[in-house]
């Protein structure tokens, strides 16, 4: 069952879990953050950004690009890290030899900084995650139109005579709204700015007892429930989104532990990813 989420006009559907899949989808947008799940009610999603290549959130690559053949659909547009690029098109050739068709899609491995536009209004960047192997966060920003602090208060007749007279009352703010941790340690919180600063915040919250402590998490390149808390303040987002809860949890179990662990003056700032 597909977990949801929304704020701001903006839609998450999907479904983490740790170890298993991950795989959540801005439909808004057309795109979705990870792959190692795919629901085909969602293969005309265009775009998809990979974190990592482990395969509870890169398994779906093949099936997806598949699929978008068979119904006569676009090439989707992956974006990777960098170093992932050229094995995992060597991977999919070979689905595309042993599935006897071509497979069609743009690929583009992205390095740490790098800028791609969505349309007019949003775009993504790039940040560094610290997991195990090569892995990489986004951030969504919007894009919007505001008029220049001199022009404040000029009528209608005002502005149009600027205009007219060549000058831009116009400037082109831009605000970071969403960001996906994949999986990292907490550092990829406390070393971007746009990330702590982000609207909404998808992060991974893979261990939240202490059966499995936070040096367990870390060894691992995750984080733990209790880095969360200890670094609460340093979160600036309206929303924040735990997913990747370790398999070994039922829901009932993180929902309690959650329920019981996390600051009043917090809870209607912090949601699980979890089925109704």
């Amino acid at each position: 069952m597909d977990c949801k989420f929304e704020h701001k006009g903006y839609l998450f559907e999907g479904i983490s879990e740790g170890g298993i899949r991950t795989s959540i989808v801005m439909p808004r947008l057309s795109l979705m953050f990870d792959i190692g799940h795919q629901n085909p009610n969602r293969i005309n999603i265009d775009r998809l950004l990979l974190t990592h290549a482990h395969l509870d959130h890169s398994a779906g690559i093949p099936y997806y690009i598949s699929q978008r053949s068979l119904r006569k659909l676009g090439p989707p547009k992956i974006y990777l890290p960098k170093t992932l690029e050229a094995p995992m098109r060597e991977i999919l050739s070979l689905y595309s030899k042993i599935e006897d068709f071509p497979y069609s899609y743009e690929m583009k491995g992205l390095e740490e900084g790098e800028e791609i536009e969505i349309d007019a209004y949003h775009f993504f960047k790039v940040w560094k995650t610290f997991h195990r192997v090569d892995s990489q966060g986004y951030t969504i920003y919007e894009r919007k139109k505001k008029l220049k602090t001199e022009f404040v208060g000029l009528d209608r007749n005002e502005l149009l005579k600027k205009k007219e007279e060549g000058i831009d009352v116009n400037e082109i703010h831009s605000k970071p709204v969403v960001s996906f941790s994949g999986d990292t340690k907490i550092e990829y919180v406390l070393t971007h700015k746009d990330v702590a600063e982000s609207e909404i915040l998808f992060l991974e919250c893979t261990y939240i007892d202490h059966e499995r402590n936070v040096e367990n998490a870390r060894e691992w390149g995750h984080i733990h429930l209790d880095e969360i808390l200890h670094h609460i303040s340093s979160f600036k987002n309206e929303k924040i989104v735990l997913i990747h809860f370790s398999k070994r949890y039922p829901p009932a179990y993180i929902r309690k532990v959650l329920s019981k662990r996390i600051p009043p003056s917090e809870k209607d700032r912090i949601h699980l990813f979890l089925p109704e």
